[in-house]
């Protein structure tokens, strides 16, 4: 006969296994962020309610009274999709990012057959502020589009930069000014494969649109040389202190791959590995005010996060071309806050030692923090 000892034993084995398949370990159970923690204060959290399923994708602009405007992609209805309803709202700021305004203002109705999403706001150097944005009006027509802020705070007449009917990928915060006045928008055009509403080829051509005359006329730039076996998407820029232009690219090679412009976004040398490790998600990447290093904020690759390989986001300090990380710290992580995802960062500098960062935070919405670079 088995001994009630060695039979007790068994029957706790049992119901072990049964609860840890039932009951997985929660968000708290993750291993923690191998870098430390970057101090930060939420100032701004936008959740998501009914009839709003979702707030992702938004920048930043200093206009001329100082004012922070902050202007993200508003999902209505009831998905939160990518091709769902969306428009274009915004909040503000009046003391440096420190308080924003308690109800979003609507800056561009849903004029896509799908939505418009994906905001880039840019202040030239004639003083002109202008909004970029993706238009989609269907999986195989999604292109660029502008409009210049008024007077009155409103915006002008939109305009199409691209007349060709094809898909292509603008992402938040990446449209460029160079100290020379070119306009540079970098894009990822994808072929819409048919069938399904998301059925596109993942590997995009990547180009820039230029403008010379202040965003009177747009043409296509050189395209990035393809790598066979390779995933390019959600390419973005960055004009270094020696002039060349740094454009870093979405891959699924587990880190973003870089590529040098020495013609003002005309031609691009080979892409190449870089130092940022990556899941296939976007990264932002800018020069530090008062300084010829850089500051980027996205998510690393980390395998112990499974499927989930957005749960944490960093932020770095990059050498002034962008070949080494200098410091790296933890902004978010699962063992922290339980979201599935944060993604689609966006800063902007309202002085020389304060940035403001936001990123989608699904899905719990926009949150927007304050930092000071010293603590980088």
């Amino acid at each position: 006969m088995k001994s009630p000892f060695l039979k007790s034993v068994f029957y706790v084995l049992i119901v072990t296994v049964i609860c840890v398949l039932a009951f997985p370990p929660s968000a708290s159970a993750i291993e923690p962020s191998p870098w430390p923690w970057m101090p930060k204060k939420l100032v701004l959290a936008m959740p998501v309610v009914p009839d709003n399923p979702r707030n992702s994708e938004g920048d930043f602009v200093i206009l001329e009274d100082g004012t922070i405007l902050f202007v993200y992609t508003h999902y209505y209805g009831d998905s939160g999709d990518d091709h769902a309803s969306a428009r274009l709202m915004s909040r503000s700021s009046s003391d440096g990012g420190k308080t924003w305004t308690k109800e979003d203002k609507l800056d561009v109705e849903n004029e896509g057959g799908l939505n418009v999403m994906s905001v880039s706001l840019l202040r030239l150097d004639d003083g002109r502020v202008v909004m970029f944005y993706m238009v989609k009006d269907s999986p195989s027509d999604g292109r660029p589009y502008m409009r210049i802020r008024q007077a009155d705070g409103t915006w002008g007449e939109r305009r199409c930069l691209l007349d060709e009917v094809s898909y292509n990928v603008l992402n938040n915060d990446r449209v460029v000014q160079l100290a020379s006045g070119r306009i540079l928008v970098p894009l990822a055009r994808h072929t819409y494969l048919g069938g399904s509403l998301y059925n596109y080829d993942p590997n995009a051509k990547i180009f820039c649109l230029i403008s010379d005359d202040g965003g009177e006329t747009w043409r296509e730039g050189g395209e990035l040389e393809p790598t066979e076996g390779m995933i390019y998407q959600e390419p973005g820029l960055c004009e270094l202190a020696d002039g060349r232009i740094l454009m870093y690219i979405r891959t699924d090679q587990h880190a973003q791959y870089f590529a040098f412009s020495e013609d003002g976004g005309e031609t691009w040398s080979k892409p190449f590995k870089s130092c940022i490790d990556s899941p296939c998600a976007p990264t932002l990447i800018k020069r530090i005010p008062g300084s010829d290093e850089l500051l980027a904020v996205g998510n690393p690759w980390l395998p112990f996060e499974g499927e989930n390989d957005r749960a944490t986001m960093t932020i770095e300090r990059l050498t002034p071309d962008a070949s080494k990380i200098l410091v790296r710290k933890t902004m978010e992580h699962l063992e922290r806050y339980v979201a599935p995802a944060w993604d689609y960062p966006t800063f902007c500098f309202p002085d020389d030692n304060t940035a403001l960062v936001g990123y989608s935070c699904w899905p719990e919405g926009v949150h927007i923090n304050i930092i000071k670079l010293s603590d980088l």
